[in-house]
């Protein structure tokens, strides 16, 4: 752990939380990881020499607490009282930082555990539901089970032995993109890029229980942009958010004097194509 050599709160609080992975491990924590395994699926990118490691400075700083067995890691109060400020750094990120969806951000497995842990249970049918999700862009982890029962929810990379209530297809991007926030699953299914199949009273109240992020209604700061702005003779048209990224934004020149023909100039952001 690297120290700053300071007597400022904040500059002790960050030798603690700083350090890669950490926050990321506070986050899980907080979502409710309580084994190894658990936190491996939830930062499937870190190695296990640096989970353990990093688990040992959480219960050294007080952050994190061993059960009975050793086998549990629980949140104390500590951890409890970084929740706000866990939340407030998403919802940062997702107004600020976050633009549009890259390759190496695309995950199966990060996304369905995500996915498995944002069910609202207060939204979610009374009866037990079982969900076989499919991606149709993947070879490898590519159908997958949700067991929605009593609030609770199971997620599974083989078949549980239950009879299916609802199928549904997707790619990874789709899917990702209506996780974040970026598409609505509604949307999804109007065109065509989700597909699902069961009952009728279960699959129409779907855009309304399936799961998304907590930061998905986080608008993007540079959406917020008014219509129009003038600045220094150049007129820029933003356009708004799609799902799939930032439109184009057009910026046209005033018609002020200028050699004949000069054009506009245009910027575009490029979305993640689909393969």
């Amino acid at each position: 752990m690297e120290r700053y050599g300071s007597f400022c709160p904040i500059a002790k609080a960050a030798e603690i939380l700083a350090e890669r992975w950490t926050l990321l491990l506070v986050r899980e924590l907080l979502l409710g990881s309580r084994h190894f395994n658990d936190f491996r699926r939830g930062v499937p990118q870190m190695s296990p020499t640096t989970l353990s490691n990093r688990l040992q400075t959480l219960e050294a700083a007080g952050i994190v607490e061993r059960g009975d067995d050793h086998r549990e890691y629980r949140p104390t109060s500590a951890c409890e009282e970084l929740r706000p400020i866990i939340e407030t750094l998403g919802h940062w990120g997702q107004r600020w930082v976050r633009s549009r969806l890259t390759r190496d951000e695309l995950d199966p497995g990060v996304l369905m555990w995500f996915i498995h842990r944002h069910f609202a249970p207060a939204d979610l049918p009374q009866q037990r539901i079982v969900v076989r999700l499919e991606f149709t862009d993947l070879r490898r982890m590519k159908c997958w089970w949700l067991v929605l029962e009593k609030g609770h929810v199971d997620l599974c990379l083989d078949d549980p032995g239950f009879s299916v209530d609802i199928y549904l297809s997707t790619d990874l991007l789709t899917l990702t993109e209506v996780f974040m926030g970026d598409a609505s699953f509604a949307g999804g299914l109007s065109s065509g890029k989700i597909i699902v199949d069961g009952p009728c009273s279960l699959t129409r109240s779907m855009p309304r229980w399936f799961a998304r992020s907590k930061f998905a209604d986080t608008k993007s700061a540079q959406a917020d942009q008014r219509p129009a702005r003038q600045r220094s003779g150049t007129v820029v048209e933003c356009l708004p958010r799609t799902g799939k990224a930032l439109s184009d934004a057009r910026v046209t020149r005033d018609s002020a004097p200028g050699p004949k023909g000069a054009a506009g100039q245009r910027r575009e952001n490029g979305s993640l194509g689909r393969s």
